[in-house]
């Protein structure tokens, strides 16, 4: 806020004025202390929102979470395709020799191979 309030200051300062969006404000014709006011005011409305719309999506956040949502980037590979990974991985062969098989990256070998772990733990935790 108080950078809104030194921009709006030095602008002021040149013979430039300040119109909102809507027009519904325009300082061309106003007393420089009463736009600073207004200025404050406006900062600190905004601010104040700012806070209170952070303090929303965190609360919907942590709702989210409890509940199991899932956030992040979607999967880019199928469960068929994990299989074949686990089976591939089962016949001895290394995580190198997996990707340039199947066309994929080493990493995504390796998350799919934990998936593959996490999944089966779950399963496990679960009988």
């Amino acid at each position: 806020m108080v950078q809104m309030l030194q921009c709006a200051e030095s602008l002021l300062e040149r013979g430039i004025g300040l119109i909102t969006l809507d027009g519904k404000l325009n300082t061309d014709s106003m007393d420089p202390s009463i736009v600073k006011l207004i200025v404050g005011v406006l900062g600190y409305a905004a601010e104040m929102e700012r806070k209170a719309i952070l303090k929303r999506t965190d609360e919907g956040r942590q709702i989210a979470q409890r509940t199991g949502v899932k956030f992040g980037r979607k999967r880019s590979y199928t469960p068929a395709q994990v299989q074949t990974v686990v089976e591939m991985r089962e016949q001895g062969l290394g995580y190198g020799t997996i990707a340039k098989k199947l066309g994929i990256s080493e990493p995504k070998v390796r998350r799919m191979l934990k998936v593959a772990a996490d999944e089966a733990q779950a399963a496990g935790a679960n009988e």
